[in-house]
């Protein structure tokens, strides 16, 4: 059976969630159990309580079944918080974040095989939103404009977070 997760937190939470998932191209279901399973080894942070003059809503995803064990193990863990706290404490420490850093975590994965291509000099096929191009990473570098990662391969660019590695 699966988790359902209801949390009240403040609307900069759900503001920076909708912007990541139309940004990423993700279901909230999709984002939501990436920021739960990457971030909640840094949700110690207290960014919570400097957000009290935000007005709430409320977050409401279900956990897959990768992230059920885990978030019974974390709760155990930490008996002294209810689990509302951890869940509002994670998506808190997610959302302080500035959009490229939050990219990192997300897509670490993808982004160091994508340092170790442009290293490399290889030849990677991408599946981006103009379709399937071939080329090699000419840069790596942070968008002035919104802060997302982006990429140069062949003189064009691409959002890290918009594309797929195929090969």
């Amino acid at each position: 059976m699966k988790k359902k997760i209801r949390v009240l937190v403040p609307t900069f939470i759900l503001e920076t969630l909708e912007r990541d998932c139309e940004f990423f191209g993700l279901t909230k279901e999709k984002l939501c159990n990436e920021i739960f399973l990457k971030f909640s080894l840094k949700f110690r942070s207290r960014y919570q309580d400097d957000m009290m003059f935000e007005n709430k809503e409320y977050l409401q995803f279900t956990l897959n079944k990768a992230n059920q064990r885990y978030y019974t193990d974390l709760l155990k863990e930490l008996p002294e918080n209810n689990d509302s706290e951890i869940i509002r404490e994670i998506f808190s420490t997610y959302s302080v974040l500035v959009s490229f850093l939050r990219e990192i975590y997300l897509f670490r994965e993808k982004i160091i095989f994508l340092y170790s291509a442009l290293k490399e000099y290889r030849v990677l096929k991408l599946d981006t939103s103009h379709g399937v191009v071939e080329g090699r990473i000419t840069r790596i570098y942070r968008c002035n404009e919104n802060n997302y990662l982006k990429i140069d391969i062949e003189e064009q660019s691409y959002y890290v977070g918009q594309i797929r590695v195929i090969s």
